[in-house]
């Protein structure tokens, strides 16, 4: 396991004072969790270009995690550690990088194994957190990972108040990303082919309000500098009723280039409209979302997903100027006498997609999904998740087929909780 570039971030005499100083407050230990997940994961994808060469790869992975409590001091500290370890069970295509496992560029092939590790330094004061180190933002700028094996992790700082009443605020720099198929830092970059150009750091502000009762609103700006600028809007209304609930998201995204232009002009922005409608058991989710500009929607490179942007899937459906139309269904079989089992739908249509000279620009996905998780008794912490996604796009002159493929996924997670 190579060394974590986020732990230059902390100086190491700080980090061991914090943890000695712990020793003397109960709370640090009384409050404290440790869980322990053993995660088994199948991933096969296969083409339909006959010239594309089928992905995938079976493996295991230990993921150890720690959250302290917080000193009684007037600033409360605290530490959390993490460490994960993943390993192949197969060796069935690894010539092929599968954005799952890191490829050696030596050997031109996917490693047998890699790992990683974090610590965080915590400090609270009254309803306001500063975190120092590893961080796992899950925001409208920045987001984790959870779609292969090991998840993303990023290094920084990241502040979040609720200080005042009805508002969250949450800002942060970061300034690392340690990738879902990645066992080391690097500095951020934007998901380009090409040269790669990176950036000293992601800055990000973020203010979530709730209005009322039934709506709520959010603002988020960031700055990945020298690269691009983004801004996002949210706003929601939620009405629960006797037997049902139904909640209506829209959303906006507004960015373009910044500072040094390291890959020249942006020009990106994305609405969606979104309702969701909760019932018994179940959930039906349908939408719309729009994009304009000539460029596609900026990402993070090392694959970290985006999934303010409401059509966001295994597709990310941010191509220039497309129109996709999606729905979400799932059921819970909790009143039929199988109780933690779930199956969901998904269904995933855009069209209009500009491409200078090429006819026909539209890809369309569908997801059907299994979960079962043991709800009680000794194997509770036990879940199994299929999932089947298959594709169609179309991106050539005449209708001629883009890069269709076909994607199976078995999840098996256990997780012991101490």
């Amino acid at each position: 396991m190579k060394g974590s570039g986020m732990l230059k971030q902390i100086p190491l005499g700080i980090m061991m004072s914090i943890l000695i100083s712990t020793h003397t407050h109960a709370e640090f230990f009384q409050d404290d969790k440790f869980k322990i997940d053993l995660r088994n994961f199948y991933f096969e994808r296969t083409f339909s270009n006959p010239q594309s060469h089928d992905l995938g790869s079976w493996s295991q992975s230990i993921n150890a995690l720690y959250q302290s409590g917080y000193t009684d001091t007037a600033i409360q500290m605290g530490t959390d550690f993490s460490l994960r370890y993943a390993f192949r069970l197969n060796d069935k295509n690894e010539q092929l990088s599968d954005t799952n496992f890191p490829y050696d560029t030596q050997d031109n092939k996917l490693k047998e194994s890699y790992g990683k590790y974090g610590v965080t330094l915590k400090f609270k004061y009254k309803d306001t957190e500063l975190k120092v180190g590893e961080l796992n933002p899950k925001n409208p700028i920045v987001f984790i990972d959870t779609s292969r094996q090991l998840p993303t992790s990023y290094a920084g700082v990241m502040l979040e108040s609720k200080e005042i009443k009805n508002l969250n605020i949450n800002m942060g720099r970061i300034t690392h990303i340690n990738a879902r198929n990645d066992d080391q830092y690097e500095k951020l970059s934007l998901l380009r082919s090409g040269p790669r150009y990176e950036s000293d750091g992601l800055n990000f502000i973020g203010l979530d309000y709730k209005f009322s009762e039934y709506f709520s609103g959010s603002y988020w700006f960031g700055q990945l500098e020298d690269i691009y600028q983004q801004n996002y809007l949210g706003l929601a209304y939620t009405k629960q009723f006797e037997q049902s609930k139904l909640k209506i998201e829209s959303s906006y995204f507004y960015n373009v280039e910044d500072g040094k232009n390291l890959y020249g002009e942006i020009d990106s922005q994305a609405v969606g409209l979104m309702g969701t409608y909760y019932k018994y058991d179940n959930q039906l989710s349908i939408g719309v979302q729009k994009n304009m500009g000539k460029d596609i929607f900026p990402t993070l490179a090392g694959y970290p997903p985006q999934p303010y942007l409401q059509a966001w899937s295994n597709l990310p459906f941010y191509n220039p100027e497309e129109l996709t139309w999606h729905l979400n269904y799932i059921h819970d079989f909790k009143n039929h006498g199988m109780d933690g089992f779930k199956t969901r739908l998904g269904y995933h249509y855009g069209h209009n997609i500009k491409r200078p000279g090429l006819n026909d620009n539209k890809e369309e996905e569908t997801i059907v999904g299994l979960i079962y998780a043991v709800p009680e008794g000794k194997f509770k912490g036990l879940s199994l998740e299929w999932r089947y996604t298959q594709t169609d796009t179309r991106y050539g002159i005449e209708n001629n087929s883009g890069n269709s493929f076909k994607e199976n996924r078995v999840i098996t997670t256990y997780e012991f909780k101490f």
